[in-house]
């Protein structure tokens, strides 16, 4: 036998056993995380059907097997401190009601509410720059937060969502919450802006206080949510885009210390509709975000 084809073998069999090992040992979950959830015919039966009922896929999404777990959260304490501390002076007016307590002042009111919502409303507005509503939005927003960053009103880990402008010209900049990287959709910041000034800021921060790993599971694909999304809303008379598509967390507002939240698919159409489906359950979930007062 050639000995040094036997060495180079041996070799090699050895170099096998020991990337087979150390897949085993350090990555025990990457095959799993990878196998695919979402085959090519499987995605190609749900654009069939999109379009068989008026609607248009443009958003790009994971294929993969995804896992996630439930979140329990509760209103953010810190966020409603870190307001007063910068807008309750002395001399300020207090009022209260069983919901709501009212910080007055010359310049602003400020409301918190008891479901964890705080609003701010400037009496004269906050002055930014002339012609705001001919600025690219990447030019407002770097504006807008330049002025909260000063007064020191920026949550942590805000994420910008959109702009909305409508009938009266009024603009509103949306942002969403993250924890580490992750959407928390329930978690709002909105700024809105009328004839060149900040009018307004409302906030609905929330505390991730524990995560739920235990109760790990496989999330339902991106096309199935897709599927469960046009089962419930039916078929469109006008064309509708399908803009956006992404995993996150949501639930609607709750009168409570904590609660959990589940995760969901967010599925944008036509650039400011969106739909969240329980990831877990494929459920359709209610819409509403920030409670309205």
């Amino acid at each position: 036998m050639n000995l040094g084809r036997a060495t180079l073998i041996l070799i090699v069999a050895f170099t096998g056993l020991n990337i087979f090992l150390g897949y085993q040992l350090f990555w025990p979950d990457f095959g799993r995380l990878r196998q695919v959830a979402i085959t090519s015919d499987q995605l190609q039966a749900t654009e069939r059907m999109l379009k068989d009922n008026n609607y248009v896929l443009e958003a790009s999404f994971e294929r993969a097997k995804q896992t996630s777990f439930f979140l329990t959260v509760s209103p953010d304490r810190d966020i409603k401190n870190d307001f007063l501390d910068y807008y309750i002076k002395a001399g300020v007016r207090i009022n209260k009601t069983d919901n709501t307590t009212y910080y007055q002042s010359e310049e602003k009111t400020v409301l918190v509410h008891a479901n964890g919502l705080i609003q701010v409303f400037y009496k004269s507005g906050a002055f930014l720059i002339e012609d705001t509503l001919n600025l690219e939005i990447r030019v407002l927003k770097n504006l807008v937060e330049e002025f909260l960053n000063n007064k020191g009103l920026l949550p942590e880990e805000y994420v910008f969502d959109y702009l909305e402008i409508n009938d009266n010209n009024e603009m509103t900049i949306h942002y969403y919450q993250a924890m580490n990287g992750m959407p928390i959709y329930s978690g709002q910041f909105k700024v809105i802006i009328e004839n060149d000034h900040i009018t307004a800021i409302n906030i609905y921060w929330l505390q991730p206080v524990e995560t739920i790993p235990y109760r790990e599971m496989e999330v339902i694909s991106a096309t199935e949510a897709l599927n469960n999304l046009v089962t419930e809303l039916g078929a469109s008379t006008d064309e509708r885009t399908i803009k956006e598509i992404d995993l996150g967390y949501f639930s609607g507002e709750y009168d409570a210390e904590k609660w959990e939240i589940p995760p969901v698919w967010r599925i944008v159409l036509d650039g400011d509709q969106k739909y969240y489906i329980n990831a877990f359950t494929g459920n359709l979930e209610n819409n509403a975000v920030i409670p309205d007062q």
